[in-house]
């Protein structure tokens, strides 16, 4: 879930990495849909998911409408799990992980999100060489 296209684009961008996924939905919140038309997207979602299955709601941002739409849904979906800092390493290990249960991914997932932030540093001519190794 995110802000515009996000969300959409980021998976677009895993599928190019790891080909076609199965079983993920992307609920994206225009600058026209608001709380109410965030709320009726992911609603149609869960919806077609149906209300028993364990269910991990990624978002871009803690805080955000899309992040606080999901929220909100918990109370009536008990396995629903949000996360959020939604990023491409993140969307990537979500789809490839073999964990079955939302929980467990939750707990994989936090800090491959947070690992996947880091300044990157110019390799000098030494290092460099040793990769050609």
């Amino acid at each position: 879930m995110s802000h515009g296209y996000l969300a959409q684009e980021t998976l677009k961008s895993a599928e190019m990495i790891v080909g076609e996924t199965h079983q993920t939905y992307v609920v994206s919140m225009t600058a026209e849909d608001g709380l109410s038309g965030t709320n009726e997207k992911l609603t149609a979602c869960l919806a077609e998911i149906g209300h028993e299955q364990e269910v991990l709601v990624i978002a871009d941002l803690k805080g955000g409408t899309p992040c606080n739409v999901a929220m909100m849904k918990m109370q009536d979906y008990p396995k629903l799990r949000v996360i959020t800092g939604l990023n491409l390493a993140l969307a990537i290990e979500a789809v490839m992980s073999p964990l079955d249960s939302v929980d467990a991914l939750v707990d994989y997932l936090v800090p491959v999100g947070k690992d996947a932030i880091d300044a990157v540093e110019l390799l000098s001519v030494e290092d460099d060489e040793e990769y050609e190794d």
